[in-house]
């Protein structure tokens, strides 16, 4: 165990700044955050803190609940039967640097445009480790909001941001020409590892700790039951690759700030002469220094509604935007398209010169900002409604008079993209081919009150992602497919038609989930259909901002029961977590009832209990049983 002033060693720690030992890792790491508010820092003796128990207690803690942690890597291990003594294991490999990462276990998933994404499930016990990883990492490099290392326009993976901040400050851009939509082919899988330990090493001056992550890249995979090297790359499914490609690409965050820094120039745009003329020869007429015609004067009314006020090509002003979510980014600019293709060109040579990476040529486009429609997260971006301007009547501002005005055309729109959620819908067996729902065969042994929850949770996400856009009610569409998908189902479970389904049920399919002891139903559920679909263009489900992470990690390390006695018998040494993958409502068996009465995914238990749990032999017991149902139920 570390001395208590070693943080005063390590990382300028007073001692009494030190309130528990038990906390001394995430104290170290608050103490990281503020030293690294200076992006100048070195940071030493970082591997000292992959000692410290409370940081895999936090890491554990982090990552329990999720149900990715009861499939099995290639180890055969889930994270059933955690312990504090097997973190004691892995801090004394720690410790004579004995510690290896197993290989993780290759498996691949379907995406939208048919094809399939490889992802790697690591060890249980190697997510840990990885975690604690990610934490040192993060509170060097984004430890804080107002001194991140990484640039505001990188959104992905990051705390406090997610899609939907990101979308929001493109919405935030007005009046641009060219946008260069950009995708790097297979980003995760082509990261290169000399060069991200090259980039980690203008920061990191801890070889112990550089070794530590060489040996989570070079930790290889197992597909079926054949090992392959990891030469590049960091894995789809570890906890450290999001994190380890931030840092990678930040190195372009950084050169397109230096290109902008470079191209941007001016103040404002210049009035165009010609809107200027227009107005001057209304002002004469109007104070009778010239006559005109009624006619005259129309055309000169709608001569100033189709000018516009401003030189939409102003060659002495140029602005440029970017925004970036993982390996997807996004550029808009304000000027002319040489400097578009420029850009394109000169990102095109910094990812194969800098990064030894290269943009897919499908997806990296430049596009015409006012005709044509950028793609990007899901959204399709461009500027107004078109080229014609648009009108509408408003009221002037102090008077009752109601006078036509020309509505602003420079601003974002964003357009419902349906072609990748109608790839998305087919590839999950919701649509078929010629857009129509079908059943999905997949639920049909599932309650029908868990259909149609499931269907609910889809319709809600789209709904929450699509919150936003200009055109929600081409969600209306999406929805029915989803409505008559989940009344197919069901239609197969009970072998009946939609007409009598929809007749017994309306057409929100409303089932019981929930009956009293007589098997009476008391509860039920619905799919939740929308009826109105009012735009709501600042809709952005942001979340709450960036995450105190020391407040989040003591009260993770408060909450923990790795150091509580057996819940059965009450014996307090050798106790490891029971966990299980869900907690179904109405289909607990065995021992996993009493985890449904406490609602609760993991236990402590001693090994001799816990075995007995497998073994069926407390498929009896109930909450009242238990030693000590409090600890449990905390």
């Amino acid at each position: 165990m570390l001395k208590e002033n070693e943080g005063q060693q390590v990382f300028g720690l007073k001692t009494e700044e030190v309130h528990s030992d038990e906390n001394q890792g995430l104290l170290r790491l608050q103490k990281l955050r503020e030293l690294n508010a200076d992006s100048s820092w070195e940071n030493k003796d970082l591997y000292r803190l992959m000692f410290r128990v409370d940081l895999y207690i936090t890491a554990y803690e982090r990552l329990k609940s999720s149900p990715g942690n009861m499939t099995k890597g290639s180890d055969g291990e889930t994270l059933d039967g955690f312990s504090l003594e097997k973190i004691e294991k892995i801090i004394e490999s720690m410790r004579d640097q004995s510690f290896q990462f197993v290989p993780a276990k290759r498996i691949y998933i379907p995406k939208a445009n048919g094809k399939k994404r490889p992802l790697g499930i690591p060890s249980p016990k190697d997510k840990i480790v990885q975690e604690v990883i990610r934490m040192i990492l993060e509170s060097i490099y984004d430890g804080s909001s107002n001194a991140s290392s990484f640039s505001d326009a990188s959104h992905g993976f990051r705390a406090g941001r997610g899609t939907h901040s990101c979308l929001n400050e493109v919405r935030k851009w007005h009046s641009v020409n060219w946008y260069v939509e950009g995708d790097i082919r297979g980003c995760f899988d082509n990261v290169n590892h000399q060069m991200l330990i090259d980039i980690l090493s203008k920061r990191i001056k801890d070889n112990r700790f550089l070794d530590l992550i060489w040996k989570a890249l070079r930790a290889g995979y197992m597909e079926k039951r054949t090992f392959k090297n990891s030469l590049i790359g960091t894995p789809q499914g570890s906890v450290i690759s999001p994190i380890l490609t931030n840092i990678y690409l930040n190195e372009f965050d950084s050169w397109v700030q230096a290109f902008k820094e470079i191209y941007e120039r001016g103040q404002r745009k210049r009035v165009n002469p010609q809107y200027t003329k227009i107005i001057k020869e209304r002002k004469r007429i109007k104070t009778g220094k010239k006559e005109a015609s009624l006619e005259t004067r129309r055309d000169l009314e709608k001569a100033m509604f189709n000018t516009p006020s401003l030189l939409h090509n102003d060659p002495d002003y140029i602005r440029i935007h970017y925004i970036r979510y993982a390996d997807d980014w996004l550029v808009a600019i304000d000027g002319p398209k040489e400097l578009a293709q420029k850009f394109k060109d000169e990102a095109t040579l910094f990812f194969s010169n800098n990064l030894l990476m290269e943009l897919s040529e499908e997806k990296t486009h430049i596009r015409n900002a006012r005709t044509d429609k950028a793609l990007f997260l899901g959204t399709e971006i461009t500027i107004g409604n078109g080229a014609e301007p648009v009108y509408r009547k408003m009221k002037m501002p102090g008077t009752n008079t109601v006078a036509r005005r020309r509505v602003p055309t420079d601003n974002i729109t964003y357009m419902y993209a349906p072609e990748s959620i109608i790839n998305r819908l087919r590839s999950g067996d919701f649509i078929d081919g010629n857009k129509n729902p079908i059943a999905k065969n997949a639920w049909i042994d599932k309650a029908d009150w868990e259909i149609v929850g499931r269907y609910n949770d889809i319709l809600r996400g789209y709904r929450n992602y699509y919150s936003f856009i200009d055109n929600p009610l081409r969600l209306k569409f999406l929805q029915y497919l989803l409505q008559y998908s989940c009344g197919k189902t069901l239609c197969r479970k009970h072998q009946t038609s939609l007409r009598k389904l929809f007749a017994k049920y309306g057409p929100n399919l409303k089932v019981p989930c929930k009956w009293d002891t007589e098997g009476k139903p008391v509860k039920y559920i619905s799919l939740d259909l929308q009826k109105s679909w009012n735009k709501n263009r600042f809709g952005f489900k942001s979340g709450h901002g960036p995450t105190d992470r020391m407040k989040e990690g003591m009260n993770l390390r408060t909450r923990t029961k790795l150091d509580e006695p057996c819940v059965i018998c009450g014996k307090p040494d050798g106790v490891e977590m029971h966990h299980v993958k869900h907690l179904r409502k109405d289909k607990a068996k065995g021992f996993t009832h009493v985890l449904q009465q406490i609602n609760r995914k993991q236990i402590p238990v001693c090994k001799s209990c816990h075995l007995d749990i497998h073994n069926g032999k407390h498929d009896g017991k109930s909450l009242s049983d238990l030693y000590h149902p409090g600890i449990a139920a905390r």
